[in-house]
């Protein structure tokens, strides 16, 4: 049985592109100004089938939180392993690779400039700064501006359980993740400008799908809900309440808003903002496909322990290496379980996406105008 996990991003990036090529499909690359570990070029590799310039397309995206990029990849490996469909004349399949390749290299969350990138993607008139008030009185907490401690003086769980009873769980979900520009180093910043990558990117996807009439899009991360299940995140505000509707037909009740309680809070510059913006004249369907890791301190305070070491710690210290380990082991469990439901769910719905992007009727089975898989 083939093993689609990757053990590291270069190992994943070069499986990823073999196996398009292998499939006949082009492989597009975004190169970026960091560099990884070894000193390697990092890139946002695009996976291409079909027309250049379609007027439907399903597109496929991992790796937008780096070190969640494992479990991202590991689907898309998969999918090209089993064979990818022959779209019809006017249609495309677009698998975008690794879209913070820099997190991924060096397991990280967030960029080469400590951004989250789902929190990057504001709009044109918007402004990178403020923080929410509850994150200001937080920060102390979960930025500590001092080299790692040990767990017995840190006492991180009963603290946080404190946080939990003063602000309540739904309010501190909300404060901490939903996103902040004004702490640098600290966890969940948005940049103080568009980052590169995801400037780059949008310049691709633009220019791709300027015909496009429908895109159907999934966005793959872990981390967030219970071990194993995965849910679909989908936006409920009034401009895209045609599409959540049409996704709730089309993936059934696993279509949840990102308000929904076991989620709690919407983030700030989220990437499918820049689906809906770019291509206002088109049918867009964008889910977050999210899968659930470990308990929510548990993820906070990998989190704060990697961020913490990443910018106080003594570089080549072994509890640097400790930190980025644990941080991926939350991310991406080794758990044979976890893994082989993340495949499973990774399949289903793309085929579900599939159908959605390219027949007439979302939630049936696949029709002949993408063929069958080889």
């Amino acid at each position: 049985m083939i093993d689609f996990f990757s053990p590291d991003y270069s190992t994943a990036r070069t499986r990823f592109r073999a196996a398009v090529l292998a499939q006949g499909g082009q492989i597009e690359s975004i190169l970026l100004d960091a560099k990884g570990p070894a000193g390697n070029d990092l890139t946002i590799d695009i996976g291409w089938f079909g027309s250049p310039a379609p007027k439907r397309a399903f597109i496929h995206s991992s790796g937008l939180h780096g070190v969640e990029g494992f479990a991202g990849s590991a689907i898309q490996l998969q999918w090209l392993e089993e064979g990818i469909p022959e779209p019809a004349p006017d249609c495309a399949i677009a698998i975008a690779h690794a879209l913070n390749p820099f997190g991924m290299a060096w397991l990280r969350r967030v960029n080469e400039n400590n951004v989250d990138l789902n929190r990057n993607f504001l709009g044109a008139d918007a402004e990178f700064s403020g923080a929410p008030n509850r994150y200001v009185a937080l920060d102390a907490f979960l930025n500590p501006a001092s080299p790692p401690s040990s767990p017995l003086t840190e006492l991180f769980a009963l603290r946080a359980a404190g946080k939990i009873l003063h602000y309540g769980m739904p309010a501190l979900r909300r404060a901490i993740a939903s996103g902040q520009y004004d702490f640098p180093r600290g966890l969940f910043f948005g940049g103080k400008h568009r980052e590169q990558g995801p400037r780059r990117f949008q310049l691709y996807i633009s220019g791709r799908f300027s015909d496009s009439s429908r895109l159907v899009a999934i966005d793959v991360h872990t981390g967030l809900g219970r071990f194993g299940e995965d849910c679909l995140l989908v936006g409920d505000d009034a401009g895209r309440l045609a599409s959540a509707a049409e996704m709730q037909l089309a993936y059934g009740n696993r279509v949840q808003s990102p308000d929904a309680k076991n989620i709690g809070y919407r983030p700030h510059g989220a990437q499918d903002g820049l689906y809906y913006r770019m291509f206002p004249a088109a049918q867009v369907c964008f889910a977050v496909q999210e899968f659930g890791t470990r308990h929510p301190l548990a993820v906070l305070a990998a989190l704060r322990a990697e961020n913490r070491s990443h910018h106080y710690g003594v570089a080549g210290a072994a509890e640097n290496d400790r930190a980025k380990e644990r941080l991926l082991e939350v991310f991406c469990p080794s758990s044979k379980r976890w893994r082989e439901q993340v495949l499973k769910r990774g399949r289903e719905v793309i085929h579900q996406g599939l159908a959605l992007a390219f027949d007439s009727a979302p939630g049936d089975a696949i029709c002949d105008i993408i063929g069958s898989s080889s």
